[in-house]
């Protein structure tokens, strides 16, 4: 298997980093996966990060099973400013972050978690107050600030390079209210070491790793779509725009494989501190992921109700 194979399957996953399980019934802010490529397409609604992992893994082992080759993006930051794997891990890379927090975090099935602990203890490492910041008014943590303005003399950049193109992204410190990304990134960065550890030996992270094993996991931001999915939202009232989002990235991934963009939009990551902060997936090829998206948009039946709700852990292959 080469680097230039294309996938088989897309599998693009909204993530949520709340703290209790999420509504029985769909709902938005809760984690959504949807499928997309050897000519079918599905979609789900997770009330809890095991689930949701659980699903994942199970569509990367029948996969496998198959022969096949997936591309899993998740909508989290893969790394932070330059500087902070170093303070943090003690070496330089987004994966000693990975490892580090696969130690540090506890995620419960119901979705209670120590984030707020964890990212007080690694603003203990650095000088000053921070890098990161937010918390309810019920947490009261040493050197965990309420407000982003009370932060001071902790050494580390704002925004990733990423995130500098891309400014609506919000910053990886951020731990909660609206646009709380910091916390989806603590928590899912943990679940993605056990998925590595899981499938050891046969999956690549981009844009760290070598993109030559069966199963390769890439940062995403759906809201790169958002002008197509507020159309859509407002073409089919009552549909939940998280829902939209993942299964048109998934279709327009897909479609970029189809017509061979997909290795360009892998190449497109740029930046001399890649190897920490990491990128998005189609920042850099935005043109191709727009006219892909256009294509695979009137296709799509937005209004659908999505498959097998709550997910029960049997689901059928």
């Amino acid at each position: 298997m080469t680097i230039g194979d294309g996938f088989d399957r897309i599998l693009i996953v909204d993530w949520s980093a709340a703290n209790m399980a999420s509504p029985r019934r769909p709902s938005k802010d809760a984690i959504w996966v949807a499928e997309a490529g050897a000519g079918a397409a599905a979609h789900w609604y997770l009330r809890t990060r095991s689930l949701a992992m659980e699903l994942v893994a199970a569509r990367i082992e029948r996969a496998l099973a198959r022969g096949e080759r997936v591309l899993c993006g998740f909508d989290f930051p893969f790394g932070y400013p330059a500087g902070f794997a170093q303070v943090v891990a003690g070496e330089a890379g987004a994966l000693a972050v990975w490892r580090w927090l696969a130690g540090a975090v506890c995620d419960a099935d119901d979705n209670r978690s120590n984030r707020f602990q964890v990212a007080a203890t690694a603003n203990a490492m650095f000088p000053g107050i921070g890098p990161f910041w937010g918390c309810p008014a019920s947490v009261s943590l040493p050197g965990l600030p309420a407000k982003g303005r009370a932060r001071y003399g902790h050494g580390m950049r704002e925004r990733r390079a990423v995130e500098d193109a891309v400014r609506r992204a919000q910053p990886c410190w951020k731990l909660f209210t609206t646009g709380s990304v910091g916390s989806q990134a603590l928590l899912g960065l943990a679940r993605l070491q056990g998925l590595r550890r899981r499938f050891a030996g046969q999956v690549a992270v981009w844009p760290f790793e070598r993109l030559d094993m069966p199963v390769v996991l890439a940062e995403i931001y759906p809201s790169l779509l958002d002008g197509l999915v507020k159309r859509a939202v407002a073409s089919a009232p009552g549909v939940i725009p998280d829902a939209v989002q993942v299964r048109l990235l998934a279709a327009t991934l897909a479609e970029m494989q189809d017509r061979g963009q997909l290795a360009a939009a892998l190449d497109a990551a740029r930046g001399e501190d890649l190897a920490e902060e990491s990128w998005i997936l189609g920042v850099g090829a935005e043109t191709d992921l727009g006219a892909a998206a256009m294509a695979v948009f009137d296709g799509i039946a937005f209004a659908l109700p999505p498959q097998d709700h709550p997910w029960s852990g049997v689901l059928s292959m």
